[in-house]
């Protein structure tokens, strides 16, 4: 008879193959189709030398209580739904967003796109090919529009990937996101050098994103500055944030040179929250924020990590436009009886 710790070293042998069959069953990235798209699939059009990305699931965010309200609230934003929904009803029929860098990051008016996946009817708004007027061009068979335009040079495009995706973004961004959308460039979860960091990022959140930092970014601050000195050894960031339970998580993860440039950055992060704190007294929301920020280093990253209640958040967004407009009332002090 098997003694029950030959049984728990046996599970223990196994658990590794598990794992791998589980994760064998997931599946695999693909284009985006409207109503069945992941976070990650958005990931599939953008280039392999993409430096940055913010994807967010809209169709969560757009429908969450908070959101309605401020979109309710504001009349610029109210003004501005009412135009995007004479095309596409907004909380129904759009699912994910996706603004993205694609290509170098001190080039960002060139590389700069917008990725939407979402349910639309493409034959309402592409013309008929032979229609003298229209300004439609084609990448690889895909129709584009230039809709701004200087001096004959397409500023910015506006193209119709399929029936569940669009892009808009300058001449050269699309038509890069075009070629990888065709299969004719490399995407960005191809990327060797980025492929591990990629895997940190829950991509089934609310929002994920991604930076590369450019070098030379905090050189001319350094200086004699510690901080900004170890911020120059900094090369990516990655974070997600999402909603679950009345409550607002965000999570950062920093990627430095090596673990003791971690555990530096780390250091001086606790010591500016030590002294938010300290300065937090007028503002006890300000400081219930701080203490519940966890920073913690390894040898990957040093991940800070901040989860806060919605009425917390309510609350500090109150004290935001009270020191924005200048009426935040002093608080009484306690006399003694």
């Amino acid at each position: 008879m098997p003694t029950i710790k030959n049984r728990l070293s046996a599970i223990i042998l196994l658990l590794p193959v598990i794992s791998f069959i589980i994760m064998s069953c997931a599946p695999a990235p693909r284009i985006p189709v409207a109503g069945k798209a992941r976070g990650l699939d958005m990931l599939t059009l953008l280039p392999a030398d993409t430096s940055a990305f913010l994807v967010a699931d809209w169709n969560r965010l757009v429908n969450l209580k908070a959101v309605q309200k401020t979109m309710e609230e504001e009349k610029e934003l109210a003004a501005y739904r009412k135009k995007a929904e004479a095309f596409v009803n907004l909380r129904r029929d759009v699912y994910l967003v996706a603004v993205a860098v694609a290509g170098d990051i001190n080039k960002p008016a060139e590389n700069a796109v917008l990725l939407v996946n979402l349910k639309y009817d493409r034959s309402k708004l592409i013309p008929v090919e032979n229609q003298q007027e229209s300004t439609l061009e084609y990448h690889e068979g895909i129709p584009y529009f230039p809709f701004i335009e200087i001096e004959e040079s397409a500023i910015g495009c506006l193209a119709f990937l399929d029936d569940s995706n669009l892009v808009i973004g300058s001449e050269k961004a699309v038509k890069k996101i075009i070629e990888v959308y065709k299969g004719k460039a490399p995407n960005l979860l191809a990327s060797r050098e980025k492929r591990s960091y990629l895997r940190d990022i829950n991509m089934n959140s609310l929002t994920a994103g991604w930076l590369t930092v450019p070098g030379g970014l905090f050189k001319a601050e350094a200086g004699d500055n510690p901080a900004f000195k170890l911020m120059e050894k900094v090369r990516y960031i990655s974070s997600f944030t999402d909603y679950r339970r009345s409550s607002y998580t965000a999570e950062i993860k920093v990627y430095a040179e090596s673990r003791d440039t971690h555990q530096k950055i780390a250091e001086t992060l606790s010591g500016l929250k030590a002294l938010g704190l300290g300065l937090s007294g007028e503002a006890p929301e300000v400081g219930q924020a701080l203490n519940s920020l966890e920073i913690t280093s390894g040898e990957r990253y040093v991940k800070l990590y901040l989860s806060l209640k919605e009425d917390l958040i309510e609350g500090l967004k109150k004290i935001l436009k009270e020191k924005m407009s200048g009426e935040r009332p002093a608080r009484a002090e306690k006399t003694r009886p």
